[in-house]
């Protein structure tokens, strides 16, 4: 079972999401413990949320999507669904791209449901790490990519290749603020002391601790492809007992300001957990 800001981040979507969601009666909790009012998900609840959320990407209202749900609509008619929007956005302007690239994300989680088919997740311990990076609070994930890309640059021309590692981006939500936190920077070969300020984004120095078990899968291209990877990974935490004890880390493991490009590069999503 996940508390409401990791199930947040296993499906990408905002906390504020599912509140709402739950409110219409849309998509409910697994479980609300009585005691403290928290809301837990289960990994199963997944395959219902990427529904809502593909019609949604569809233009069919929230009412209609209740309908179409009470109808149980199956998921190869989900998928036609889709299939057939695809083709209509690929006709569509250039702004309408990034709309293309999540609806073929939530085309492959459906098809693959609970099946973490195609993803090797690998626990590993993660030695304490040292890096340089900014500290970043968003609304969403499509606010965050641009931020991202400009504190990637930032950082990359602040630091000498000698120290430069890999751009790494931790992120948590706050349940609280119904907002998701980044760190965004880069991991050096040492542990240092400078502070740069640019772009409007304060740049210091830290330390990563050091993570005795972490469940890990490596994936490639950018954030609207990436929801069958945080599926499996979540449906890899939850089979084995596992409870999610930090905020995740995507490591990029190819260059990201020059070719492959974010399009492209291989990314480590690492989530550190401990026995549920």
């Amino acid at each position: 079972m996940f508390q409401i800001g990791e199930f947040a981040q296993i499906a990408q979507v905002s906390t504020r999401q599912l509140r709402f969601y739950g409110e219409l009666g849309l998509f409910r909790p697994d479980h609300v413990d009585r005691q403290t009012g928290y809301r837990y998900y289960a990994i199963r609840q997944l395959p219902r949320l990427n529904a809502i959320l593909a019609l949604k990407d569809l233009g069919l209202s929230l009412d209609q999507i209740g309908l179409l749900l009470e109808e149980a609509i199956t998921p190869s008619q989900l998928r036609g669904m889709l299939l057939l929007k695809k083709a209509e956005t690929e006709q569509a302007i250039r702004t309408e791209k990034q709309r293309l690239r999540h609806i073929e994300s939530r085309i492959a989680q459906i098809d693959l449901k609970d099946d973490i088919a195609g993803y090797d997740v690998v626990a590993k311990s993660l030695p304490p790490q040292a890096i340089f990076a900014t500290h970043l609070a968003v609304s969403d994930i499509a606010e965050a990519a641009p931020l991202v890309a400009t504190a990637a640059a930032v950082a990359r021309a602040a630091l000498r290749p000698v120290l430069r590692g890999n751009l790494i981006v931790l992120a948590r939500n706050e349940p609280e603020s119904d907002q998701l936190v980044l760190t965004v920077g880069y991991t050096v070969t040492r542990p240092g002391t400078r502070k740069l300020v640019a772009e409007g984004l304060t740049f210091s120095s830290e330390i990563l601790p050091a993570v005795e078990i972490a469940a890990t899968v490596v994936r490639q291209g950018t954030n609207p492809e990436s929801h069958a990877a945080f599926g499996a990974i979540g449906t890899w935490i939850e089979s084995h007992g596992y409870a999610i004890a930090g905020p995740s880390r995507e490591i990029f493991l190819e260059p990201v300001l020059e070719p492959p490009g974010f399009e492209k590069a291989l990314v480590e999503i690492q989530f550190p957990v401990t026995t549920a």
